[in-house]
């Protein structure tokens, strides 16, 4: 039996020896591309169950090779997708490789220069999750604080309209200057805090000099870089929101009523061993409220504040289109109401503070050849904020000082109080009886972009030209007015009637219109170039920006300095070399100008470089540490500026310092 066994293994085995032998070489040619038809270098091919044989496309994404006619090819590329293609009396295979979703050497995210590989990225770049951006607020300013590494953010007010948040980037980089962030929405310096976060598609961060040295002298604090969305092909996408919160106080002050105010000044005295201001009698009267106007007892931010107000969101958008074009529309509401209380006998106008905003966009993608690509965006936002006749600070510093028996809010024969001294005017009035201010923004921003591919020339060049045209109108109509106010004397006359001293005098209703405005142009020219030969990855941007803006206010001649155009002008470049997506090595710089500066010193150079070497792509982690996907060590070093300084042409006051100085010693 054993020997049978034993000759039935050789005689199959010999049976299969022969048909291997027996296969039919066949040479399969071929070109592999990605999904845009551009030829991918160093693409592996290699045949399956045979390791260690295969090829790799060449230059123009060509391969030959000769295989087995049964055997199986294998296509690999590193971020995009394997393919398996059997042979079978194939000569000619041709591949389109698509790039592989999950992957992680795929994921990009939005840089100085354009979009990026985030593997290939030495700087300290953040790519913002724009979800986490979207909350229960007016402005996406007081979303950044704990959602994005790095930044630091302060709310100074909470009145609608003027409750966003300063930040910074990496904490304060500039002292006795400006030290905000710059901010570009779609490549153009921009306002965060009017922009509807339900149109950003990209947000990314800024952070070290190595990422922001082509900004040169306006990247010393960071930078924020926001995308906003585009049509996609496909048809037509309906997106609508309507969304409400409620805010509320988050710590108000807490004081004391008039009952232990009057007993703790009561104490102060007596611990000094002095006479007591108010005897018992007069406490119980500030206790029972029997006689309100000579011993009032008034919670005076009670009196002023609401507990809450609403907020109402609604955002409508509109995307989609074809091949040869594609649009992306969207409208947005934001509705925040104020927490001051308002006097329900006043019909014809709100006191209370209230905020509204318009926010309109519209970005319209056109194919003008295959190789030319038009892009045009019109956006903008239409602020309306109403407030008290009295300002913020003369409120609250009234709410923190005005002490609860100091007056009541009004006499019983109609009078409004106010206290003897410094004519100071207590809280209600200031809220509600001072008139009203309405500020008005229109802000119109158009942008037109221009991509041209210039492969005729050499594969991965491009050409991009931007150019941006804002308009911003900013006016202020006051009405102020000053009623009647009056202090009672402590006394009542013979009949019983409080007699008083009017401390403040009517002042009619008075109308104060007031306009400012700016006008903003930019232009860019861009050379992009990217290339991949094989494992090595080779890219350069050459840039040309320069913008102006024109100060269009009224009475300008009553500051001739204010009416002088501030531009900037700069040339930025960027080399970056990558080797299987495991060295890198980034050099940039910025060559920029600023009018702020003295002649022969408005330009300046701002170099930058860095490496980064990602340990995760070695052979040995790959091989013992396979759920590793990118473990990065950087290094950066770089210089940057910062032209916004306190005040314009900084050398000029300098001369007037010192011209004042003389007149002082000669006196």
């Amino acid at each position: 039996m054993k020997k049978l066994f034993l000759l039935f293994l050789l005689v199959t085995g010999y049976v299969g020896v022969s048909y291997a032998q027996e296969q039919q070489q066949v040479e399969v040619m071929g070109i592999v591309t990605d999904v845009n038809k551009e030829p991918l270098i160093g693409v592996n091919i290699t045949v399956k169950n045979m390791p260690g044989f295969g090829v790799m496309t060449d230059v123009n994404g060509k391969y030959k090779i000769k295989v087995p006619d049964y055997s199986t090819l294998i296509f690999s590329y590193i971020g995009f997708t394997s393919q398996e293609v059997f042979v079978k009396n194939k000569k000619v295979i041709d591949i389109v490789m698509k790039e592989d979703e999950n992957n992680v050497l795929d994921e990009v995210t939005v840089t100085g220069t354009g979009v990026q590989k985030k593997i290939t990225v030495t700087g300290a770049v953040t790519t913002v999750d724009v979800e986490q951006l979207r909350t229960p607020t007016s402005s996406i300013t007081n979303a950044l604080a704990g959602n994005v590494p790095g930044i630091l953010a302060r709310q100074t007010s909470g009145q609608p309209g003027e409750n966003i948040s300063e930040f910074w980037i990496r904490g304060i980089s500039t002292f006795g200057a400006g030290s905000s962030a710059l901010v570009l929405v779609d490549g153009f310096e921009r306002s965060l805090n009017e922009i509807n976060v339900e149109d950003i598609q990209d947000f990314s961060v800024l952070k070290d000099a190595s990422a922001t040295a082509i900004y040169g002298s306006r990247g010393a604090n960071g930078v924020v870089l926001i995308t906003t969305k585009r049509g996609k092909e496909g048809k037509t996408k309906i997106d609508a929101k309507v969304e409400t919160s409620y805010s509320t106080r988050t710590m108000t002050p807490e004081f004391v009523d008039g009952v232990t105010y009057v007993n703790m000044v009561n104490e102060a005295f007596s611990t000094r061993s002095q006479p007591i201001p108010y005897t018992d009698e007069e406490v119980e009267l500030f206790r029972n409220g029997l006689d309100p106007e000579l011993y009032p007892n008034v919670d005076w931010m009670d009196m002023i504040l609401k507990k809450g107000a609403p907020i109402y969101r609604a955002t409508l958008n509109l995307s989609g289109g074809g091949t040869t074009a594609r649009y992306f529309v969207s409208a947005s509401y934001v509705d925040e109401g104020g927490m001051y209380k308002s006097d329900e006998g006043l019909e014809k106008y709100n006191t209370n503070a209230n905020y509204r905003r318009w926010n309109y966009r519209m970005n319209i993608d056109l194919n003008l050849t295959k190789t030319t690509l038009l892009k045009v965006g019109i956006s903008g936002s239409l602020d309306k904020q109403n407030q008290p006749g009295g300002s913020a600070s003369q409120i609250w510093i009234s709410a923190l000082s005005y002490n609860p028996i100091a007056t009541p809010v009004r006499y019983k024969d109609g009078k409004w109080a106010a206290q003897g001294t410094n004519n100071q005017i207590n809280p209600w009035m200031l809220v509600t009886q001072m008139g009203y201010q309405e500020k008005w923004n229109n802000k119109i921003q158009s942008t037109a972009n221009l991509e041209q591919d210039l492969k005729f020339i050499t594969k991965g060049l491009k050409f991009y030209g931007r150019f941006g045209y804002d308009t911003n109108t900013y006016n202020t109509n006051s009405h102020i007015k000053y009623p009647d106010m009056w202090k009672a004397q402590n006394k009542r006359n013979a009949l019983g009637e409080l007699e008083y001293d009017k401390v403040v005098e009517e002042q009619l209703m008075v109308v104060d219109p007031h306009s400012t405005g700016e006008r903003k142009e930019y232009l860019e020219a861009e050379l992009h170039y990217d290339r991949t030969f094989g494992d090595h990855m080779v890219g350069g941007v050459l840039k040309y920006t320069q913008d102006k803006t024109v100060n269009t206010s009224e009475n300008l001649t009553a500051n001739a300095i204010q009416a002088i155009e501030r531009r900037h002008q700069g040339l930025a470049g960027r080399f970056t070399y990558g080797w299987k997506y495991r060295y890198f090595f980034d050099f940039n710089f910025g060559y920029n100008g600023s009018e702020n500066f003295a002649t022969g010193h408005q330009f300046g150079f701002f170099p930058a470089y860095s490496a980064a070497w990602n340990i995760a792509e070695e052979p040995i982690i790959k091989k013992n540490f396979k759920w590793m996907n990118m473990f990065k060590l950087r290094y950066s070093y770089g210089k940057v500026g910062n032209d916004f300084l306190s005040s314009r042409f900084p050398i000029c006051h300098r001369i007037r310092a010192i011209i004042y100085t003389v007149i002082i010693t000669g006196i």
